[in-house]
């Protein structure tokens, strides 16, 4: 495997693990994907894409929705997420 594949794949495994913790955030608010859609103005089948680990997406909707969820953007990047050990 070379070094672009095992970025790829890296890289694959953070947006998946990124994209859980932004939907457990979201239905332990109580919020469908309907409602964060129209409180953050992205598209729901984005919402769900980035929830199932199926899309990247810019540092813009991130903070959308950051916005959207109440949360500081922080918040959903505060995971237990091991990138240090990924670089070794």
């Amino acid at each position: 495997m070379n070094r672009l594949q095992m970025n790829e794949k890296r890289d694959k495994k953070r947006i998946v693990q990124l994209g859980k913790h932004i939907r457990r955030i979201r239905k332990s608010a109580g919020i469908s994907l309907d409602e964060l859609a129209a409180r953050c103005d992205v598209d729901k089948s984005k919402i769900s894409q980035i929830e199932n680990g199926k899309k990247d997406y810019t540092i813009t909707t991130l903070l959308e929705l950051a916005r959207g969820l109440g949360k500081h953007p922080k918040k959903l990047l505060d995971e237990d997420f091991d990138f240090l050990k990924d670089w070794e």
